[in-house]
């Protein structure tokens, strides 16, 4: 019999959450946008899908050139999202539906319109002056006017930006419009513990995801990158500005803000960086660290090259590869690690994983989101749910022209290539690789019923396109259809959190197919429960076929088990993503799950 004491564990640890991108959830006064209404009426629709937190993307007031990650006024609302009263309306109400909120802290960066910025430029004697990265231009033989360093802006270009006001650079690591804070500065700290944290602390948000967590400190000589890229100005200097020795300290600060909440039990998830390692996130998220857990990245960019996210790997997805970073950070939750982790497929800044990992299409759509679920559902680590991906939303349709683009990246890249400034490639790569790992992939408003506009808004026309999709892939359609993705996921966390030793906190153990038929198809791994009382052991099979070839079970467990007497009749099949399938054949993108309990 399955425990279902968790009482011994933090909360965040055992929650399943579900990431709200606000343009795209809701819509509830018909303009086209989603707002804060329209996610306070569908709380209860995410109560029943078994979710217990919700994070909210960036709400506050914003000139949205990077979609309210580039912020104005932490202690304000943008119009269109709703106000300060309906995000207390929010809170409120999540509260009462038994859900935690968190919210997405950007600090890392503001707004080139925040009054902090503005008072910063505005004279070299501010007091602000030192808010934010100033330098002098440097001068090159022939009197040209040079930027500080050769950093490259993650957005491509250099990562500093001359404003004729002031007569200096300013430093930002993603777009112009998003200069960096100096975090070295006292007072900027003091500031922004007091406006983006504790104003909304007060208010009861339960914490926060932590975005761009490692890369606060910068070094302050702001040397030149090594050449990493031949025949570009511009150069990766991520060595000089992520997971330095005193961006721990600044987040110790952070932590102790947090503490300052006696009796109450808050949560700081950091947004590792592309870079960031399982073993430099150990001293984040260790039992000394000062957060609770991270996101790291490396899935998220398991196509990308070291060029650039827009320079793919050939094949741009290797089964193999995938489970070997999965299994890096699965280890995180080892117990004797005294870390944490999450588990996430999706977000805001990536395409949908049926289309990246698996197979998209209408034959294929519903068994690949089901494989997706198991793989992740039966993870270790805090689980978090993408909006639209309990349903199967799929990335926009290849055949969408670079009209439907909206973000800022994907555009300015696909002008650097028409003008020829992108490291070579042409504009039919350039378009492949946009309708491949293009942001805006996330970013389609989520698909509620068969209705215009997929219930999303009344507006003739929402904010960004619909996928056209939506007639088959939308809640009202799946709720209460038994063989539905979102019905499956339904299911599937429930079995998550009755066999929590097992997949909440059990030990990830991969195993190693060899490279061939089965294994550049088929993952297999073990979970295993780490619990205390050793009289009972608690494990479990998971088996996905991630092709769309039948699979011979007995080639599998002859990989898994060798020669050994005990198998797979000491296993109980608990889930398959083919109802009681329990043959000798794998389906197309089916996944099973066996469990094993034995009292010894």
């Amino acid at each position: 019999m399955a425990s279902t004491n968790t009482a011994n564990l933090p909360w965040w640890k055992t929650a399943v959450g579900y990431h709200i991108y606000i343009p795209s959830f809701s819509d509830s006064n018909g303009d086209g946008i989603g707002d804060i209404p329209g996610i306070i009426s569908r709380l209860p629709y995410l109560q029943s899908l078994g979710v217990d937190l919700i994070w909210l993307s960036p709400f506050y007031s914003s000139p949205q050139y990077d979609m309210g990650y580039d912020i104005s006024d932490y202690k304000s609302v943008h119009p269109p999202y709703g106000t300060v009263s309906d995000i207390q309306r929010l809170i409120d109400a999540a509260h009462q539906h038994g859900l935690k909120i968190i919210f997405d802290l950007v600090v890392n960066h503001t707004s080139h319109l925040h009054e902090w910025f503005q008072a910063s430029r505005s004279s070299k004697s501010s007091p602000k002056r030192g808010w934010y990265h100033w330098r002098p231009a440097k001068v090159d033989e022939y009197g040209n006017r040079k930027p500080p360093n050769n950093w490259m802006s993650v957005f491509g270009g250099s990562a500093w930006e001359w404003d004729d006001e002031s007569e200096e650079y300013y430093l930002h690591i993603y777009l112009k419009e998003q200069p960096d804070l100096n975090w070295e500065n006292g007072e900027l700290r003091k500031a922004v513990f007091e406006d983006a944290v504790r104003f909304w602390l007060d208010r009861g948000v339960d914490g926060f995801r932590i975005d761009t967590v490692c890369i606060y400190a910068k070094d302050a000589g702001f040397p030149d990158a090594e050449v990493s890229i031949p025949n570009s100005e511009f150069q990766l200097g991520r060595k000089y500005y992520a997971d330095l020795e005193r961006n721990f300290e600044y987040l110790e600060e952070m932590r102790g803000v947090f503490e300052s909440y006696e009796g109450r039990e808050l949560v700081m998830i950091g947004e590792y960086s592309g870079s960031t390692t399982p073993e430099v996130a150990r001293r984040y998220c260790g039992d000394q660290g000062p957060l609770d857990c991270g996101f790291h990245k490396q899935l998220l960019d398991l196509e990308r090259t070291e060029v650039s996210k827009w320079v793919l790997r050939e094949p741009s997805f290797e089964l193999n590869r995938l489970l070997g970073v999965h299994s890096e950070w699965q280890k995180m939750a080892d117990r004797e690690e005294k870390a944490w982790t999450t588990v996430y497929l999706e977000n805001h800044d990536v395409a949908r994983s049926i289309s990246r990992f698996t197979d998209d299409s209408a034959e294929m759509r519903g068994a690949s989101a089901k494989l997706l679920a198991v793989l992740m559902a039966t993870s270790s680590g805090t689980l978090f749910i993408y909006q639209g991906q309990e349903i199967g939303m799929t990335s926009m349709p290849k055949e969408w022209g670079i009209e439907e683009y909206k973000d800022n990246e994907t555009l300015k890249y696909y002008e650097a290539v028409k003008e020829g400034k992108a490291s070579g490639e042409s504009l039919e790569y350039a378009l492949s690789s946009i309708k491949k790992v293009a942001r805006d992939h996330g970013r389609t408003p989520m698909q509620w019923d068969t209705s215009v506009n997929a219930g999303f808004t009344t507006a003739v026309k929402s904010w960004m396109r619909v996928n056209e999709n939506y007639g088959e892939v939308n809640v009202e359609v799946q709720n209460g259809d038994g063989d539905s993705v979102l019905e499956f996921w339904k299911d599937v966390l429930k079995v998550r959190k009755r066999y929590w030793e097992v997949f909440i906190t059990g030990r990830f153990e991969l195993v190693d197919l060899g490279v061939g038929k089965v294994g550049d198809r088929v993952g297999v791994y073990w979970k295993c429960a780490q619990e205390e009382n050793e009289s009972e052991k608690k494990k479990a099979l998971v088996v996905l076929n991630f092709s769309k070839e039948k699979v011979v079970m007995e080639e599998v467990l002859e990989k898994v088990f060798g020669d050994e007497e005990r198998g797979i009749d000491d296993l109980e099949l608990l889930v398959s993503t083919y109802p009681g399938n329990d043959s000798g054949t794998l389906e197309a993108y089916e996944a099973r799950v066996y469990i094993y309990i034995s009292n010894v």
